[in-house]
Order: C-alpha cells, then sequence, then structure tokens
C-alpha cells in the first residue's frame, strides 16, 4: 500500500529539538515521505517545541517523544484502518 502520508521537517527545528523524531522515523517507517527544508514558516514553534508538518498540518509535541508518540499514532491507519470501505 502506498503512503498517503508527507512529512516536512524544519532545518532549524531538527538541530534544536526534533533530529531524534526524524532518524525515528526515516528508521521505521521508510514507506512515508520524509524530507528537510530550510524553513517552513513556523517560526514561533520552530525555536520553541519540536514539531513536523504532516500533509499540510503541524504537529507538535512537548518533547521528541511526545512527537514521535503523535507521528505513531498518525501512522496507525496505514497499518491497522479502523474503517474499510469496499465499493464492491
Amino acid at each position: 500500500m502506498a503512503s498517503t502520508l508527507s512529512f516536512v521537517f524544519c532545518q532549524k527545528n531538527l538541530t534544536n529539538h526534533s533530529q531524534a523524531v526524524y532518524d525515528l522515523l526515516k528508521q521505521e517507517h521508510p514507506e512515508v515521505s520524509v524530507e528537510i527544508k530550510d524553513c517552513v514558516d513556523k517560526c514561533g514553534l520552530c525555536t520553541d517545541v519540536p514539531f513536523v508538518i504532516r500533509n499540510n498540518s503541524v504537529v507538535a509535541g512537548r518533547d521528541p517523544r511526545d512527537l514521535y508518540v503523535k507521528i505513531e499514532k498518525g501512522l496507525t491507519y496505514l497499518k491497522d484502518p479502523v474503517f474499510v470501505f469496499d465499493a464492491t
């Protein structure tokens, strides 16, 4: 199944907060699209908390572990969908 999720990390946020999350996401979920941009225009968040842009929406955590837990929850539907629509 192709992934419908994409993640974009801010380079400065990686340096300050979320490098471990990025590394673990790349290692544990190679099927998802993960990229790094110099700036994602979220300067208020960037210096304060770890965050990622997931499909054009901000996901932020109190700390790297909290961010990774939120990402994992979002990925669970790829592995075990709650609702499957069969149009046949």
